[in-house]
């Protein structure tokens, strides 16, 4: 009988003998998100990534040798840190614990694993570091790859890309590092996370925002400015939530956790009623009011400030913050909706920002997506950048996405001034390709591509190079009806995977049925669509 896959989330993975087991190889090595880190602490964390042709392989053990030059840097003579073997899955952010490091110092490294059945593995080429408090930041690469049947959408996605290009391109080798404002940067951090190694630049960009607080706590507009201004200001918060998700790193949380609610406090304080704060010259925009603006900015940092609560290490504040929300809704559904359930203010980007700044009960939420739908359909994507960053993914999320691979396919060259630099590419990652993680530093993979119907987009491939290691999925209707899809998944992680399936269409996995297949099985069926869950390795999915 097949073992169950479920169970592994929180159990070793299986063990599965092969006639040729293939090496698990251990690359890119990296201290503090960096190769060949400059400018680190004296306690630096390590992480490197694990790559195999073999499903279902995983790390079981690992052991890391420091030394002052690269000939000590064996296990006779490294003179910082030998760790030993340490029989531990960790690989990502481990703590150095080897002799104390002074500034100026280079520290050489290198680690070996055993895989999950215990085997030894070969050592990984060195790599190193050096301890310092002057930061160097490399110019950050391309991770990402995505492509379609659809030139129209390949060209958007490049032009958003370069969007993006353009915004690391504005910061300079001076010690304020500036990527635009706050309000820009927040539309525009996971788009830049999915596509470049931005990790160490996002980072520091936080760490310069904590330094030019204001003294009620507030943060400013952007690092090393005086200048406050609500929604720009929010995003020392809410541009930490994708940072945290996609890094995985649950110390950034944890240490900025004062700064986030110290900041909240001081947004509590200036509107106490939740009527709506102006301060920062917060104006009009889109047909949006300034009060309203505020008042759903302000719904969003406040999820995002409760799902961080978590990884700080705060579960009171996790209720604490769900209340605070409960009492933005009502004041926003007492100011800015109608008895009908309508908003009072019926621009797109008005719906739009209600829709996904958790300002509205669910039962208020059929009313402004039909609303939504009905003005798209009659005047097309009328919106500027607040409104274009929202309208892909609430699209989506609200199962309508034909009406958005519809709209982005006919944007004419005014609209799109509007949709570029605002997080659009980061839709075709996450929705159209479907690669997410389901846990932060994705652990936990999640697939689940947004497949349109009839013959608008007959393929999606795309590649996200994660934390973890790289991510691949590919998905193509064939010419029969039937659907491929075939995704990696990196040694180590475990993946979730949703397709759309109708009921008594059959799924078989290379070729077998799936209840023969390695590797992969069926979750769940929740209507016409069914959950999987698979090991690492690469997998090809045939739905007929």
């Amino acid at each position: 009988m097949k073992q169950g896959i479920l169970s592994v989330v929180f159990l070793p993975l299986i063990l599965v003998n092969f006639a040729k087991a293939s090496p698990l190889e251990v690359f890119d090595l990296r201290t503090e998100f960096q190769t060949e880190a400059t400018g680190v602490s004296s306690t630096p964390r390590l992480s490197w990534k694990l790559k195999s042709d073999q499903r279902a392989k995983s790390q079981s053990h690992y052991h890391i040798l420091a030394a002052s030059s690269p000939e000590k840097l064996t296990l006779k003579e490294a003179d910082l840190w030998n760790s030993q073997l340490q029989k531990k899955h960790l690989k990502h952010l481990i703590p150095w614990q080897g002799k104390a490091l002074q500034d100026g110092q280079k520290v050489h490294w290198k680690v070996k694993i055993h895989d999950e059945k215990g085997k030894e593995q070969e050592w990984s080429a060195p790599t190193h570091f050096t301890v310092g408090t002057q930061k160097s930041f490399k110019k950050p690469k391309r991770i990402s790859s995505f492509k379609s049947s659809s030139d129209h959408l390949n060209s958007l996605f490049d032009e958003s890309i370069k969007a993006l290009q353009a915004r690391l391109a504005l910061n300079s080798k001076e010690d304020s590092i500036d990527l635009g404002l706050g309000i820009d940067l927040q539309r525009s951090a996971r788009a830049l996370l999915y596509h470049f190694d931005s990790i160490p630049l996002l980072s520091e960009w936080i760490h310069q925002m904590d330094q030019s607080r204001s003294e009620e706590g507030f943060f400013p507009v952007k690092p090393g400015s005086k200048d406050l201004g609500n929604l720009s200001s929010e995003s020392g918060i809410t541009v930490n939530h994708p940072l945290w998700w996609m890094s995985g790193d649950h110390e950034l949380p944890k240490k900025r956790w004062t700064y986030f609610e110290k900041h909240m406090m001081a947004r509590e304080n200036a509107d106490l009623l939740f009527k709506g704060s102006t301060w920062g010259g917060l104006k009009e925009s889109e047909g949006v009011p300034p009060a309203y603006l505020d008042l759903c900015h302000l719904g969003t940092a406040t999820r995002l400030t409760r799902e961080l609560a978590l990884p700080a290490q705060q579960p009171l504040n996790v209720i604490r913050f769900q209340d605070y929300a409960g009492r933005i809704r009502k004041n926003f559904e007492r100011r800015f909706i109608k008895e009908d359930g309508t908003l009072k203010h019926s621009s797109q980007t008005a719906q739009l920002l209600a829709l996904r700044s958790a300002v509205l009960r669910k039962e208020q939420q059929k009313k402004i997506i039909d609303n939504l739908l009905h003005s798209l359909d009659q005047n097309g994507p009328q919106v500027g950048p607040i409104g274009a960053h929202l309208l892909p993914s609430v699209l989506s999320l609200t199962q309508n996405q034909d009406k958005a691979v519809q709209l982005l396919s006919e944007l004419n060259d005014e609209q799109k001034k509007a949709f570029l630099g605002n997080g659009l590419s980061e839709w075709f990652m996450s929705f159209l390709a479907g690669i997410d993680a389901s846990s932060a530093g994705f652990a936990n993979i999640r697939i689940t591509p947004r497949i349109p119907s009839g013959d608008s987009l007959i393929w999606v491939e795309a590649s996200h190079h994660s934390v973890v290691g790289e991510i691949k999925t590919r998905w193509e209707k064939l010419k029969n009806g039937a659907l491929k899809v075939d995704f990696t998944i990196p040694p180590g992680s475990l993946a979730r995977i949703s397709l759309p399936c109708e009921e008594g269409q059959s799924v078989s996995e290379g070729g077998l049925p799936l209840n023969e297949a390695f590797g992969i099985e069926k979750a769940s069926q929740d209507g016409s669509v069914i959950n999987l869950v698979s090991h690492s390795g690469t997998y090809s999915v045939l739905i007929k």
